[in-house]
Order: C-alpha cells, then sequence, then structure tokens
C-alpha cells in the first residue's frame, strides 16, 4: 500500500512556479516582490488541494496520508509563515517592507526658482538648509535658486514628486525679500526620503543679505564676489569663503574660541568685549581687503568659518 507524504507535491510544484516567476523577472529585468507577496496565499490552497486529490484520486478504500517529520516541518512552517505574512498585510508593514526593498538612491535636479529683484527690495533674509548651500552672485537682477538632490525612492517620478512638496519658498513682505529653505528629515518608516540636497542661490549686488541657520545646522559655500555692503550671517555650522586678492572686503567674524578662524587669510584675532548681544561670542577676528567697502558680519555660536584667498 503506498503512502503519500504531506507536501511533497506542494513543493514540487512552488519551486517549479517560484523558478519560472524569477526565470522570466530576471529576463523582464522586473521587480517581482510585489507580485510574489500578493499571491502567498496558493501555498495554503496548494497544500491543502494536494490532500484532497490524493484523498480522492487513491484506489484504496481507506488510504494513507504519511505525516513524518518533514511533513510535519513543512506543514507548520507554512502555517506561522501565512500568519505572519497576514499580520504584515494587514498592519500595513509589507507595503513598507515592499518599498524598502524596491527603493534606490538616485540623483533627481531641483527645479529653479526665480523672481526679479527690482529697486523696491531692500533686503533679502535667507533661511538656510541643513543641508549644503552655495551662495554665488547673479550678473542679472533676478534672485536664483536650483540644486541637485539625492533621494531614495522607488522610481524617478516618485523622487521628483517628493522634491515637489519640498520646494523652496520666496515670499515678499515690503522691501524685503523672504528665502525658506525646507528642512529634510528622514522619516525612519520605509517611506522616500531626500537624502542629501546641494542648493545654488544667486544673488544680486547692492542688497543688504541676511543669513540665519533657522534652528539647522548649515554647510554654506559662499564667494567673496557675491558680498554687497551689508552682509549678515548668524547661526551654527560650517562656513567657507573663498576671496580674490583684488577684493574689497571686509570680514568681522564673532567666535566663542579663536579655533573656529580656519582658513589661509590673515585673520587678526583679538578679546572683545561683547557687542553683539551675544554673551558666548567672546573674541572677534577680522580680515580685510582693499578699503574694505563691502562687509560681512558673521556670528557664529557653533562650527568653524574657513576663509580662503584665491
Amino acid at each position: 500500500m503506498r503512502r503519500w507524504r504531506v507536501g511533497t507535491l506542494s513543493l514540487g510544484i512552488l519551486l517549479i512556479a517560484l523558478g519560472v516567476v524569477l526565470l522570466v523577472a530576471q529576463f523582464k529585468r522586473q521587480f517581482i516582490l510585489q507580485v510574489l507577496l500578493t499571491w502567498w496565499p496558493v501555498v495554503l490552497v496548494l497544500l491543502g488541494g494536494e490532500i484532497l486529490f490524493y484523498v480522492f484520486t487513491a484506489k484504496e478504500p481507506e488510504p494513507k496520508i504519511k505525516y513524518d517529520l518533514f511533513s510535519i516541518f513543512f506543514v507548520a512552517v507554512m502555517l506561522f509563515c501565512s500568519i505572519g505574512m497576514y499580520g504584515l498585510t494587514a498592519t500595513g508593514m509589507l507595503d513598507k517592507i515592499c518599498r524598502a526593498v524596491s527603493s534606490s538612491n538616485m540623483t533627481v535636479d531641483v527645479p529653479p526658482l526665480r523672481t526679479t529683484a527690482d529697486e523696491r527690495i531692500k533686503n533679502i533674509v535667507v533661511s538656510a538648509p541643513e543641508g549644503r548651500l552655495e551662495i554665488k552672485r547673479s550678473s542679472t537682477l533676478e534672485v536664483t535658486t536650483f540644486g541637485q538632490a539625492v533621494v531614495n525612492a522607488a522610481d524617478r517620478q516618485e523622487a521628483e514628486s517628493l522634491l515637489e512638496q519640498h520646494r523652496v519658498v520666496m515670499r515678499r513682505e515690503g522691501d524685503t525679500l523672504f528665502i525658506k529653505y525646507p528642512a529634510t528629515v528622514y522619516p525612519g518608516d520605509f517611506k522616500p526620503y531626500i537624502k542629501e540636497i546641494r542648493h545654488t542661490l544667486l544673488l544680486p549686488a547692492n542688497i543688504a543679505v541676511e543669513i540665519n541657520d533657522s534652528g539647522n545646522y548649515f554647510d554654506l559655500d559662499l564667494d567673496g564676489q557675491a558680498v554687497g555692503e551689508n552682509w549678515l550671517i548668524r547661526g551654527s555650522g560650517r562656513i567657507n569663503v573663498t576671496v580674490a586678492k583684488l577684493s574689497d572686503l571686509t570680514i568681522d567674524a564673532y567666535v566663542r574660541d579663536v579655533q573656529q578662524l580656519c582658513g589661509s587669510a590673515n585673520w587678526q584675532p583679538a578679546e572683545i568685549i561683547n557687542d553683539t548681544g551675544n554673551t558666548d561670542l567672546k573674541h572677534k577676528g577680522t580680515v580685510l581687503w582693499g578699503t574694505g567697502k563691502n562687509k560681512l558680519k558673521i556670528l557664529l555660536e557653533n562650527g568653524e568659518i574657513k576663509v580662503d584667498e584665491i
């Protein structure tokens, strides 16, 4: 009398089907994890169908079904995996895991944003991002910002959609133009996220500019030629300024410690009596080129200021 080992036929069919699907996915370069995870209940259907098939097709009046160690292990694994898959599906974790597995880092251009700074604009206030911001001089009266981002997403459309939700905001109030860069916070729950953004900001000359950290630790690269007669940077972060030898610029930097003053420039550090309103900034460093007509004042609580002459 022949005995039927439970799970043998189901496992064979399952392996053949899985192999065919993976082979097709390899040739068509498609991601099929979502399909496999959607059709996982078929495993239980195969297992139950195998038992019923043997019972109804057996020639013996009392067919024997063999439940050995392999069969018990196979059935137990299928049941526990099925319960686990249902729990992941019901809680939404399965979709998040699929998204995380199918996502990859891709480089996407940040769409440019422009506005004209006419004679009515006297001040520009910039809320710097947590990431890198490069500031250069504009050859026109336009204020322009653009950039490049590294986004973790399932496809380029999803990445561009995410960047659209984190656009730079330009708002004019009276004679002041406000430019606010969004914060990019890692979500931590398998959602697409912006890993890094490098912004570039072009500012016209002869307009007072204030740059603050907006609660973030900024990373500024500043072209000395962009600095006008009245510029102010305050907050915490890294500031890298490049200045040409023939510039007409004065940099006054207020810091906690003279070690924060770096670069190849000839700093003239001095102990100061607080004249900034911040009692923690006890040291002042000054660098002068030409007559020092254009002025950059920096109030840096934490971080470093690196000024290099080129």
